[in-house]
């Protein structure tokens, strides 16, 4: 047996294992993305943005990806709009700010014109509040 035929064998296994682990990773960062879901991209476990359609490139390592389905989205939405037309009680005053009564729910409310206490109304329209998520 020669000496030194081990080496170059061990210096392709290792350089092999590397080219492999390399393609592992970057097939991991690559995502195909459905028409009807998001890809909620996380970086460093800060919330950097939704992607997708179509495919998707993440940083390995540092990426991480949560997919979404955006008619779960529609359906919160379309929920809020079918309050549309309801009829409700005001609980207290209505004007600039005010409580009404809706299937049994106590809900905010305003009107462009005082209402008084224990009148029947009827809802035009939702407004969602919402606030940031992270503050920094």
């Amino acid at each position: 047996m020669e000496e030194g035929s081990g080496i170059p064998s061990f210096v392709f296994i290792v350089y092999g294992f590397s080219i492999l682990f390399i393609l592992i990773i970057l097939a991991a960062s690559v995502r195909i993305i459905p028409e009807n879901k998001r890809l909620q991209v996380y970086r460093l476990g800060r919330y950097a943005g939704e992607k997708g359609p179509g495919i998707v490139l993440l940083m390995p390592l540092i990426d991480k990806g949560i997919i979404v389905d955006v008619l779960d989205q529609m359906t919160i939405v379309k929920k809020q709009n079918d309050y549309s037309g309801v009829l409700g009680e005001t609980i207290t005053p209505v004007h600039m700010d005010g409580n009404v009564m809706v299937n049994h729910e106590r809900m905010n409310a305003i009107s462009k014109d005082p209402i008084p206490a224990g009148e029947k109304v009827r809802i035009v329209k939702v407004v969602v509040e919402v606030e940031r998520l992270f503050k920094y």
